[in-house]
C-alpha cells in the first residue's frame, strides 16, 4: 500500500521540476538578450534553478525506488533511501547557500557599478556601507547553522 505523503511528495516533485525548467529555460533564453552587466545576476539565477532541478530529480527517483522496493515489510530499504534524501535535502541547502550569496554578491556590484556610472559617489559609499553590513548578518547566520549541524 502506497502512503499518501509519497504520492503527495512526488506530485510536489513533478511540479517543482516542472516549473524550476520553465524558469531555467527562461533565464538560458534571456543570456543572449540582456546587457552583458546583468549576467552577473542570471548565470547565479540559472545555477540555481539547475541545482534545484537536479535535486527534486534525484529525490523523485529515491522516493519512486522507496515505493517499488519499500514494501513488504523492507524497513531498510526504507530507512536507507529515507538518509539519502536527507543528505541531498542537507547538499541542496548548501549548495542554495552559496548560489545565494553568490547572487547577492552580484547584485552588490551591479549596484556599485550603477552608482558610478551616474556619479552618484554619495550612494556608492552608502551602498558599500549596507552591503558589508548585510553580508556580516547573512555569513555570522550561515555559521550559526553550520555549528548547529556540526554540534560545535
Amino acid at each position: 500500500m502506497v502512503k499518501r505523503d509519497k504520492l503527495l511528495n512526488i506530485t510536489s516533485y513533478i511540479i517543482s521540476i516542472v516549473i524550476y525548467v520553465a524558469l531555467a529555460f527562461l533565464i538560458y533564453r534571456m543570456l543572449v538578450v540582456v546587457n552583458y552587466y546583468y549576467l552577473f545576476a542570471i548565470i547565479p539565477l540559472l545555477f540555481m534553478f539547475c541545482t534545484l532541478t537536479l535535486t527534486n530529480i534525484i529525490k523523485l527517483i529515491l522516493t519512486l525506488v522507496s515505493m517499488i522496493f519499500g514494501q513488504n515489510g523492507n524497513d531498510e530499504v526504507l530507512d536507507f533511501i529515507d538518509k539519502r534524501i536527507e543528505g541531498t535535502n542537507r547538499l541542496c541547502k548548501y549548495t542554495l547557500i552559496g548560489i545565494f550569496l553568490t547572487l547577492l554578491f552580484s547584485i552588490m556590484l551591479l549596484d556599485i557599478i550603477y552608482c558610478i556610472y551616474k556619479e552618484k559617489y554619495t550612494f556608492v559609499a552608502l551602498s558599500i556601507v549596507i552591503w558589508i553590513l548585510l553580508f556580516y548578518l547573512l555569513f555570522r547566520i550561515i555559521v550559526k547553522i553550520i555549528k548547529k549541524e556540526i554540534k560545535i
